[in-house]
């Protein structure tokens, strides 16, 4: 278990975003039947998680819904395994394109450090930046 992160994401999508890129993040939200019986971190959608989070203290979150000016807009606070960052890096990969403003996205922490990295869109990506030279 030493290699959880906490990840909190805080964005917009357009109206525009294609109809599988939206059900693909509802996919990522929605709990699986299967989870409760697997190891829950090789097969978990990686925003599904829900209650007391294990190592990085807090509420494990997952919100999707309409935006208040259109749009689409997501809030997520998950623990996830280290296994589990290329999936993110997919997930928002296919979501960078969709996500306004451009600007900060959120953030992800090694659960052992007290300082996050954030995640930016830049130029139609999502980059991590350090703020802690470790």
């Amino acid at each position: 278990m030493a290699d959880l992160y906490a990840l909190d994401l805080a964005f917009d999508l357009d109206e525009a975003t294609p109809d599988t890129v939206l059900a693909e993040l509802r996919r990522q939200l929605a709990p699986s039947v299967e989870d409760a019986y697997e190891d829950p971190y090789a097969s978990s959608p990686l925003l599904a998680a829900r209650g007391p989070a294990l190592r990085i203290g807090g509420v494990l979150v997952g919100e999707f819904t309409r935006g208040a000016r259109g749009g689409w807009a997501l809030t997520a606070r998950q623990e996830i395994h280290e296994e589990q960052l290329p999936d993110l890096e997919d997930l928002l990969t296919a979501l960078a394109p969709h996500i306004r403003p451009p600007g900060p996205v959120g953030r992800l922490r090694h659960y052992e450090h007290e300082a996050p990295d954030l995640l930016v869109l830049r130029e139609g990506r999502v980059v991590q930046l350090a703020l802690d030279r470790r």
